[in-house]
């Protein structure tokens, strides 16, 4: 084996770790996924695949950035595929709204955002789950599809060194005792081989990441670079070339690639067949999407009604081993994915586009039926909102109550018909076009990610308070106050082997005793929904219904964090004795 792992780096080593997984850990065992910040737009999708034999974990992502489409196609037949030793953690798409708009980055480039924990934008709470994963993993690999052709020495505009294709990328030779070049150089001789066109072939990039002088000082905000320094594992980027059109045979090298190196990190994986034209069709085969009730691109057309509230719905996503990510965008609204977000239609748009992978597979026009009913009661202005995923209305000069964590989308003003513009002060939707327009986009309720002099004083004791406001050109004013309390978790939902619920008090920091044994997760109770909070033990996610061991011997660490940020709240340790102490 060509690296030292994290630990000890004997197959005794991994039996032992498996023996402690089982006593101290969830009670896992094969393939299983988890979504991490499920019930928001973006929920984003991790999968675990536990070989035959035991071996080092090996974390492989793709998806980074959204225009990199053999890098998350790569990843996703990976995580079809059958581990014969050793274990995988993939990451197929990590970075899903820029890929529903095929595009590099939406807010900030998401692999220039590991040199800090940045907490800002929507890929900073991404890389927060990647930072979660890596304290898994034993190696790295990361799946990128770059321009041109990388050559050490400048040929031509498609042939120098700050060209990324066809290369394996490393950001120093030799870090510490982890001897990188050892490890891709055998790859790289035995991959060019069976390439025949010279261009084509692979060639070892190192950026010298860490050198004074690089000629690559953004890499040291890279994934790569923080997995090498900061977990000591070894980092290895694959990127193929934006400037080969065969995306089929992109993948299927790619995917070789990603397979010998996994090889000579200590993991056997077989990956499922398929053929050139599978790659190139999956994201166009046996999508459905309905809107209510009527298929997306059927006729054409669909009547819908001012203020109808949309129930959009995937019947089917195509080829199971593709998994495509689909998006809903209405006209009005691109980069806002309906699958995901509720939306009450209260000003028209002209059609639906339907995206799988960043590519349209349908559009249908929309045709409006009758109009919008009075808002209720007086002449005051109403606002629509939804918190966590329920509709709200607020008049004007009211408060909303809100959590730290929960999910609140401006949908406009009842009853209006103007086309409404409607700013939450201090939110930023879009970074690079600060327009005070925050209708529809979704707003993860985070005092840290807004800007902190719009931040008002609460009447509500630990609160913060913002202001939205109503800023349509020629509509009478009309704002309301969102208070924004911090998540307090209460207690913790257990379940026994007998079947029994335990109800454990929540400890921030403090220990609680139970009897050796195994238990199952219920649920997490706090001041707000119980579905923005989610459980880690150790460094794995512990969804509801999953059951962990707490044996002598073997403290467990039971965390549990914002399901929308990942955000900290506290952690608890479990352990074993004769008797719970309750």
């Amino acid at each position: 084996m060509s690296f030292l792992p994290k630990h000890i780096p004997s197959i005794t080593f991994w039996l032992l770790s498996l023996i402690l997984l089982s006593a101290a850990s969830p009670a896992l065992a094969g393939s299983w996924e988890h979504s991490f910040f499920a019930g928001t737009q973006y929920p984003l999708r991790v999968v675990y695949l536990q070989g035959e034999q035991p071996g080092p974990t090996v974390m492989v992502q793709g998806g980074i950035q959204g225009d990199e489409s053999a890098g998350y196609i790569t990843a996703q037949l990976l995580s079809k595929g059958k581990v014969l030793r050793g274990n995988l953690i993939v990451l197929p798409r990590a970075n899903v709204p820029s890929i529903n708009l095929c595009k590099r980055q939406i807010n900030v480039d998401m692999n220039r955002r590991f040199d800090q924990n940045y907490n800002r934008f929507y890929e900073d709470r991404v890389a927060r789950v990647i930072r979660f994963l890596l304290n898994q993993a034993d190696a790295f690999i990361h799946l990128h599809e770059g321009s041109g052709f990388y050559n050490p020495t400048y040929v031509d505009n498609l042939r120098n060194p700050k060209r990324y294709g066809q290369s394996i990328i490393v950001d120093t030779l030799v870090y510490n005792q982890i001897d990188l070049a050892r490890t891709v150089n055998p790859v790289l001789d035995e991959l060019n081989d069976h390439i025949g066109m010279s261009d084509y072939k692979f060639q070892l990039f190192n950026t010298r990441t860490f050198d004074q002088g690089t000629d690559y000082p953004e890499m040291r905000k890279s994934l790569t670079c923080y997995a090498l320094a900061e977990h000591n594992i070894p980092a290895i980027a694959v990127e193929v070339s934006k400037s080969i059109r065969q995306i089929g045979w992109k993948v299927r090298q790619q995917l070789t690639a990603t397979r010998m190196l996994l090889h000579r990190l200590g993991v056997e994986v077989t990956p499922p067949e398929f053929t050139d034209e599978d790659v190139r069709a999956y994201a166009r085969t046996g999508i459905k999407v309905t809107v209510n009730g009527r298929t997306l691109g059927s006729d054409g057309i669909i009547n819908l009604a001012p203020g109808t509230t949309l129930a959009v719905k995937s019947v089917s996503s195509g080829p199971s081993e593709f998994s495509p990510e689909l998006a809903l965008f209405a006209s009005d609204r691109p980069g806002v994915n309906l699958i995901n977000a509720r939306r009450m239609v209260l000003e028209p748009f002209s059609e639906l586009e339907l995206r799988s992978d960043g590519s349209k597979v349908a559009e249908t026009k929309i045709r409006w039926t009758g109009k919008l009913p009075n808002a209720p009661g007086d002449d005051t202005p109403v606002f629509v909102c939804w918190l966590n995923g329920n509709p709200v209305f607020v008049r004007d000069g009211e408060t909303l109550n809100a959590v730290l964590g929960d999910q609140l989308i401006l949908e406009g003003m009842w009853g209006s018909d103007l086309k409404e513009v409607i700013n939450l002060k201090g939110f930023v939707a879009i970074p690079w076009a600060n327009n005070g327009q925050d209708l529809g986009w979704e707003i993860i309720l985070d005092p840290d990610n807004f800007l902190s002099h719009y931040a008002l004083k609460s009447d509500h004791p630990g609160a913060t308070r913002f202001r939205v406001v109503r800023e349509t050109p020629g509509a009478p004013e009309a704002s309301f106050y969102v208070d924004i309390r911090p998540r307090t978790v209460l207690a913790l939902r257990l379940g026994d082997r007998h079947g029994q619920n335990l109800l454990i008090p929540w400890n921030a920091g403090g220990s609680y005793r139970l009897p050796e044994g195994e238990y199952v997760f219920e649920s997490a109770w706090s001041n707000g929904p119980d579905d923005k909070l989610v459980a880690t033990t150790g460094d794995r996610p512990l969804d509801e219904g999953q059951s962990f061991k707490v044996d002598y011997g073997a403290p467990l660490k039971l965390t549990v964090r914002q399901a929308t940020t990942f955000g900290d709240i506290g952690t608890m340790t479990f352990t074993a004795s004769g008797l719970a102490s309750r």
